[in-house]
């Protein structure tokens, strides 16, 4: 789980870097759920999934480390295959 924390920590940064500090604090909320890899996981399953999915796109065209990225890397488990495919979807992959 350390990794995954790490990656979340590095996609935080990146969001304020790349695209705004809005984003980047509405995605802070992932430390609420950092000691229990279950909700954590949990947590990116309904971002990804969310309205702001472009996000993801934004980060990876800018070179970016994205949520969606971090699904695809970490794969299955922790995350579903349905979340996979989102993930790919989203950055157009």
């Amino acid at each position: 789980m350390s990794n995954l924390i790490a990656e979340l920590t590095r996609c935080e940064s990146d969001t304020a870097l790349l695209l705004n500090k809005g984003a980047a604090s509405r995605l802070a909320n992932w430390r609420r759920y950092e000691h229990n890899e279950n909700e954590l996981v949990a947590f990116i399953q309904r971002v990804i999934r969310g309205e702001q999915r472009i996000h993801g796109w934004e980060l990876e065209r800018k070179g970016g480390r994205s949520l969606e990225r971090i699904v695809i890397d970490c794969g299955s488990p922790p995350f579903t295959e349905e979340d996979i495919q989102i993930a790919k979807g989203t950055l157009g992959i």
